[in-house]
């Protein structure tokens, strides 16, 4: 009757830690860019957004959401929007819009 009183301190621990996570949030879904010489880095989506960067391939970023067309992006040195026909390795395969939320 012992093994019980053993298994709910780890039980109650293991389930704080996974609330402690939770509650941090997800800061987007991380990736590396593939296939691309070089991939622009724009300010906004869409027409009138001006170059702020450039990645190359395997450059590590973070897609926090996509836009008509877009993600919204960071990366080592700044953030902006990419056009969604870039491909994107993540851990859960190549990245499309339906795996990061709405902006």
């Amino acid at each position: 009757m012992r093994a019980p009183r053993r298994i709910a301190p780890a039980l109650c621990c293991a389930l704080l830690c996974g609330l402690a996570l939770t509650a941090c949030g997800d800061d987007g879904l991380k990736g590396t860019i593939e296939d691309f010489d070089t991939v622009t880095v724009w300010s906004g989506p869409g027409q009138g957004a001006r170059p702020t960067g450039e990645l190359t391939t395997q450059a590590p970023l973070t897609i926090a959401c996509y836009d008509d067309g877009w993600f919204k992006v960071s990366y080592d040195g700044g953030s902006g929007y990419i056009d969604a026909d870039t491909s994107i390795l993540s851990k859960k395969g190549e990245v499309a819009p339906s795996m990061v939320p709405t902006c």
